[in-house]
C-alpha cells in the first residue's frame, strides 16, 4: 500500500467471508495455513466449528514458536494429518486480502499468515474441536461458505505450482 493511500474501511476492506470491515482491528495475530492437494489435484478444506464456514487447515502461532512448526501443528491438530512442508507460498498482511476475521465474541482479529503448499507423510483424515467437517475438494467447486480467503490462497499456490 502506497503511504499516501488511505483505506477506506466499510469500503475497501471486507473480512475472510466477505463482510465489510468498518473499523480497524482489535489486534494483530501471526498464524499458518496449509494448501494440501490430493493424487487428484483437490484441496483439503475444513468446515470450521467456530462459524461454521469452510477454509484452509491452519491457526495462531504459539508462543516461541515458528510459521513452520505452526503449519504442521496446526494441520496434525485439525485434520489428523502429518506433514512436510514443500514450498512457502506467499506471506498475506494486507487488510485488503481478507486477513481479518470477527469472531462470535465480537473481537476483530487481522491475521498476519504465512501460506505454505504441504504433502501429506502420514496419517488420516479426522475432525477436531475446531471443524466439523473435513474432505477434499476441486479447486473450481469448493462447497457454501467457502471462506474468501480460501479461494485467494488456493489460487496463489496453483499460480505458484506452475512458476
Amino acid at each position: 500500500m502506497k503511504s499516501q493511500e488511505v483505506l477506506q474501511y466499510g469500503k475497501d476492506i471486507l473480512d475472510c467471508t466477505g463482510e465489510p470491515i468498518l473499523r480497524l482491528p482489535d489486534v494483530v495475530r501471526a498464524s499458518a495455513s496449509a494448501v494440501i492437494f490430493d493424487g487428484l489435484g483437490q484441496v483439503l478444506l475444513q468446515k470450521r466449528s467456530d462459524n461454521a464456514w469452510w477454509g484452509l487447515p491452519g491457526g495462531a502461532m504459539d508462543p516461541g514458536e515458528s510459521f513452520d512448526d505452526c503449519v504442521v501443528r496446526e494441520v496434525l491438530e485439525e485434520t489428523g494429518l502429518l506433514v512436510e512442508i514443500n514450498s512457502h507460498v506467499k506471506t498475506y498482511s494486507d487488510p485488503r486480502d481478507y486477513t481479518c476475521i470477527v469472531y462470535p465474541d465480537g473481537n476483530l482479529v487481522q491475521y498476519v499468515t504465512a501460506l505454505y503448499i504441504c504433502v501429506k507423510l502420514s496419517g488420516y483424515l479426522k475432525l477436531s474441536e475446531e471443524s466439523t467437517d473435513i474432505g477434499y475438494f476441486p479447486t473450481h467447486n469448493f462447497p457454501p461458505k467457502t471462506l474468501c480467503s480460501t479461494y485467494l490462497r488456493v489460487q496463489d499456490a496453483t499460480n505458484h505450482l506452475s512458476d
